[in-house]
């Protein structure tokens, strides 16, 4: 039986892959900022006889000191992690500049740093299992640049830019974990799932007329949760030699692409490292 953790776990792609697991027989953690998403997805788990198998841990990950929390709270109830899926995201695209209590710009204290806490918090835990994976969902395969001078997007921020550079951000996460990991036990996914219909990608759309050109084109080349997460479990239980790779879909992404360039990994590394040496316990 394999302990997988997955943030984001209560909805969408987090939710499907977790349920995946559960059926399999496998013990699955999932961290969400809901406690009654967390409920429901407890609740079925005890219906379909997994009870003893699911656990849910709330936790708001654009918080440093949160994902902190999570990491002590797992190393004190089990002796390791097979998986760690990392989902959580917030599909609601920010008009204004807006700041977590530790004074990061939200979609990067969600959407980057929580896991780079996380990916190398648990690095150690994941080395106590057999075949370690971590899969990180992003969009590699993406063409775009990493303003280096500027991470967070406080200077000229543009919401929708900001997502999308969070992205690029990952890319640069999965390639300086993958060079500082002088073990290299931990294989480091990238994972693009392009368009996929899940709920909150159009409840977050304030605009109802873009709003429904939207479901319609998701409609048209979306593909449904349970279709979408099915390279992610093959990824997950077949997981490629090489300590670092990247897919969008079923497709592999050459790691050649700028986006991955390993000066730059570094810098943003370093950079990441600093940010965090300022942030209270």
């Amino acid at each position: 039986m394999q302990t997988i953790l997955i943030t984001g776990g209560t909805d969408g792609i987090g939710k499907g892959v977790a349920t995946h697991f559960l059926k399999k027989g496998d013990r699955v953690i999932v961290v969400g900022s809901s406690s009654a998403k967390g409920e429901l997805f407890l609740r079925e788990a005890r219906q379909s006889g997994a009870k003893e198998r699911a656990f849910f841990l709330q936790a708001n990950l654009s918080l440093v000191k949160e994902n902190k929390r999570i990491i002590e709270e797992i190393k004190s109830r089990f002796n390791s992690l097979d998986k760690i899926v990392l989902c959580a995201t917030s599909h609601k695209t920010r008009k204004e500049y807006s700041e977590t209590q530790e004074g990061f710009e939200f979609s990067f204290g969600l959407s980057y740093l929580s896991r780079f806490v996380l990916s190398y918090g648990l690095k150690d835990v994941l080395e106590n299992s057999l075949n370690p994976v971590i899969l990180n969902v992003c969009a590699p395969g993406m063409n775009g640049t990493v303003n280096l001078d500027d991470i967070q997007y406080k200077r000229n921020y543009n919401g929708g830019k900001t997502k999308y550079h969070g992205s690029r951000l990952n890319d640069l996460l999965g390639v300086a974990f993958a060079q500082n990991d002088t073990i290299g036990k931990v294989k480091y996914i990238l994972f693009n799932p392009w368009a996929v219909q899940t709920a909150g990608t159009f409840d977050a759309i304030e605009n109802p007329v873009l709003r429904s050109i939207t479901k319609l084109l998701y409609k048209t080349v979306g593909r449904p949760v349970e279709e979408a997460v099915l390279p992610i479990i093959s990824l997950l239980e077949n997981p490629p030699t090489p300590s670092l790779s990247a897919y969008k879909v079923w497709k592999e992404v050459s790691l050649a692409m700028k986006t991955f360039d390993k000066e730059n990994a570094q810098k943003l590394y370093n950079q990441t490292v600093q940010l965090l040496k300022g942030v209270k316990a």
